[in-house]
C-alpha cells in the first residue's frame, strides 16, 4: 500500500526541510518523493539532516508544476491550516484517513503539503480533490513541514500490516507451562526447606505457592525471567545446604 502513497512537496523553500521530510517518509514505509518548485535538493544540507534516507533524496522526482506531479492519483490530498470562501473548509486528515487506505490499496493516492511560509496557494488546493487538515492545538495551530509530514506518515503507516511486526515477540519469548510446573516445584522446595508449611491454622505454603502461580500466570513469564529464576532458587538451595552441613560439624 505504501508504494502508492507519494509525498508531494510544493514550493519548498529550504534544503534542510526536504531531508527531514525524507527521514520522516522512511520512518514510516513511505518511499516516493515528489518536488515540485523546490529549492535544489540534493545539497549537504538535506543529506545531513535527513540521515540515513540518502537513496528517497537522490530518487525523488522534479516536476514543474503540481498538474504534472499528481497526474497518475485518482486521489489528491492537500494539506492546509488555512480556510475560506475559494478554499473551503478543509477536513480532519482523521476523518479522510480511512478513504485513503482504502484507495492506496489498488491506487495511488497523493499526499501535498505546500510551502513552509504560507502553504498551498488557492490554486494549487483547487487541484487536489480534498482539503484536509492535521488537528493541533489552537494556541499554536501552524506545523512545521516534516512535523506534517511526519504525523500524517504515521497515522497513515499505523493502519498497516508492517506496524506491529515491529513488536512481535520472537518464538518461544515466554516460558512453557511445563516450565512454569518446573520453576513452582523449585519455589514449594526452598519454600519448605525455609520453614514453610500448611498447618491447621495457617495454609502459608499453599498461599505463597498459589501467588507466586497466579503472579507469573498474570504477568506472562518470559523465558528470560524463567532462567533467572531457576538459577537463583538454586544459588539460594546451595546457601541453605551449605548452613545445614556447618551446622550439623
Amino acid at each position: 500500500m505504501t508504494e502508492h502513497l507519494p509525498i508531494v512537496l510544493v514550493r519548498t523553500e529550504n534544503p534542510a526541510n526536504i531531508g527531514q521530510v525524507a527521514r520522516a517518509m522512511k520512518n514510516f514505509g513511505l518511499s516516493r518523493l515528489h518536488l515540485v518548485n523546490c529549492v535544489p535538493h540534493q545539497v549537504q544540507e538535506a543529506y545531513t539532516l535527513g540521515w540515513n534516507a540518502k537513496e528517497l533524496i537522490d530518487r525523488a522526482k522534479i516536476f514543474s508544476s503540481l498538474e504534472e506531479a499528481v497526474k497518475d492519483s485518482v486521489l489528491t490530498i492537500g494539506f492546509t491550516r488555512r480556510s475560506g470562501h475559494s478554499r473551503g473548509e478543509p477536513r480532519s486528515f482523521l476523518d479522510v484517513l480511512p478513504q485513503v487506505i482504502e484507495t492506496a490499496r489498488d491506487h495511488e493516492v497523493a499526499l501535498v503539503f505546500g510551502n513552509e511560509k504560507n502553504g498551498l496557494s488557492n490554486q494549487e488546493l483547487k487541484t487536489c480533490h480534498l482539503a484536509t487538515v492535521l488537528p493541533t492545538h489552537s494556541a499554536h495551530a501552524s506545523l512545521n513541514l516534516s512535523h506534517a509530514v511526519a504525523i500524517a506518515s504515521f497515522l497513515i503507516f499505523n493502519q498497516t500490516p508492517g506496524s506491529a511486526l515491529h513488536f512481535r515477540k520472537p518464538e518461544r519469548f515466554y516460558a512453557t507451562q511445563e516450565e512454569l510446573w518446573d520453576l513452582m516445584a523449585d519455589f514449594k522446595t526452598v519454600l519448605e526447606r525455609l520453614d514453610y508449611s500448611d498447618k491447621k491454622w495457617n495454609d502459608l505454603l499453599t498461599r505463597t505457592l498459589h501467588n507466586l502461580n497466579r503472579l507469573f500466570k498474570k504477568a506472562g513469564l518470559e523465558r528470560r525471567e524463567f532462567h533467572l529464576f531457576k538459577a537463583f532458587l538454586s544459588r539460594v538451595e546451595q546457601k541453605i545446604k551449605k548452613e545445614e552441613e556447618a551446622e550439623a560439624l
